[in-house]
């Protein structure tokens, strides 16, 4: 049986952390789709840019409440997402806006 072969030459961290979180972002999203694990249909992952369209706030404040704890958050390498069920929860919870 024949295996399918990858090699990577001067590959640098940062290359393969923008490769790692881009197939973790991509199996989260396929999960969603198939419906393969109930819990993670029902959870929306978004980016930043999502979350301060649905809030309808900027990002300075979405960093900011990220770092007072005001919302919960995901970080995959460089990148940033929110479970938006979880985010609506803490808000509600801490008197925030949603």
């Amino acid at each position: 049986m024949e295996t399918n072969r990858i090699y990577l030459t001067e590959l640098t961290v940062e290359s393969l952390s923008e490769i790692i979180e881009r197939s973790v972002y991509k199996a989260l999203e396929g999960k969603q789709a198939t419906g393969a694990d109930q819990k993670t249909t029902q959870c929306e992952i978004i980016d930043r840019a999502e979350l301060c369209k649905r809030l309808s706030i900027t990002e300075p404040t979405v960093i900011r409440w990220e770092k007072k704890g005001k919302i919960p958050c995901l970080h995959l390498g460089k990148s940033v997402r929110y479970k938006w069920e979880e985010v609506i929860t803490a808000l509600e919870k801490k008197g925030g806006k949603a």
